[in-house]
């Protein structure tokens, strides 16, 4: 890849591309292409893959998520993979424009603008105050959305931003499953190599406290010292830069409002929906894996609390 695609929703930094292969020691002539031809040639000889055609773009980006690592980034397709065999409720694809029913009390998405150190921040706003539909729904948005940030993106991690300002918190704590929580965060992290570099959660509610309980009962416990609390948007603009946050933030970004009916017009479009529906099928054939791994990986994930590790 020579330089990074024109896309309608992420844009880059303009020295993006050299900037995060210098991090990683891939700047030099031939070392990313040498990287990804290693890549390539271990997908294609996983017996119990369903997929091994992968485009050297999207192993690329997977080589990029894991710090340049060619072993990490194998264990995470391999997880990747499995996963999606082993929690396909997660991919059972719905319409967005129609069968989505979060667009009308949380809005979010993958703001356009990367930070100044080459992060992309995902910003969650919630107004709700009652949740009555089924949280599977938008479980399933948040898995659309990594399969977009798989293909298309090209930074060093993700900054989530959740704004609770406006909801009603403990009824937004009664809707969450613990169980579908812990599982779809692995997908994310430990199956798409989701790279967190913090976590900002906005509320001046003392139930954040039982939120924030319930995450570090999830995550690892490097990555729950990354949660911050902010009673305002003052004290977030202390940690997260102001000119790429939408308007609700008191950023310079267009509506977050705005933004999130753009992605919901990405997920439902014809094109995306083929290439979901492609990777909806990389999943695995454990009869062809090595059994002995197969067990001490993942044997009860589904039901189990496995601490998740971040980088």
């Amino acid at each position: 890849m020579e330089s990074l695609p024109m896309n309608t929703l992420l844009e880059f930094n303009k020295d993006t591309l050299q900037t995060i292969r210098g991090d990683y020691n891939l700047s030099n002539p031939g070392s990313i292409d040498q990287a990804i031809d290693v890549l390539q040639e271990w997908v294609e000889k996983q017996n119990h893959f369903g997929k091994k055609d992968y485009p050297r773009e999207y192993l690329e980006r997977r080589i990029i998520f894991c710090k340049g690592s060619v072993e990490r980034a194998k264990s995470k397709i391999d997880r990747n993979c499995t996963l999606r065999t082993l929690m396909p409720q997660f991919y059972k694809f719905i319409d967005f424009k129609t069968e989505y029913k979060y667009s009308d009390i949380i809005w979010d998405g993958l703001l356009p603008k990367m930070t100044d150190d080459y992060y992309r921040i995902y910003v969650v706003k919630s107004v709700g105050k009652r949740f009555d539909y089924d949280i599977m729904s938008y479980f399933r948005w948040t898995i659309a959305m990594a399969e977009y940030m798989t293909a298309y993106d090209y930074s060093r991690g993700v900054i989530v931003v959740l704004d609770y300002l406006e909801t009603n918190l403990v009824e937004l704590l009664k809707l969450v499953n613990f169980v579908e929580l812990r599982q779809v965060l692995t997908l994310l992290i430990d199956g798409y190599g989701m790279r967190v570099k913090a976590m900002h959660i906005i509320t001046p509610s003392k139930t954040v406290e039982n939120l924030v309980a319930l995450f570090k009962q999830i995550l690892s416990a490097k990555l729950g010292q990354r949660i911050q609390i902010h009673k305002d948007l003052e004290s977030l603009h202390k940690f997260v830069q102001k000119d790429v946050l939408p308007e609700e933030l008191g950023g310079n970004e267009r509506s977050i409002v705005n933004l999130h009916e753009e992605w919901v017009d990405v997920f439902s479009s014809r094109e995306f929906q083929e290439y979901f529906s492609i990777m909806k099928a990389a999943t695995t054939n454990e009869k062809y894996r090595q059994t002995d791994k197969f067990n001490e990986e993942y044997m009860g994930i589904a039901g189990t609390f496995k601490t998740l590790n971040v980088d």
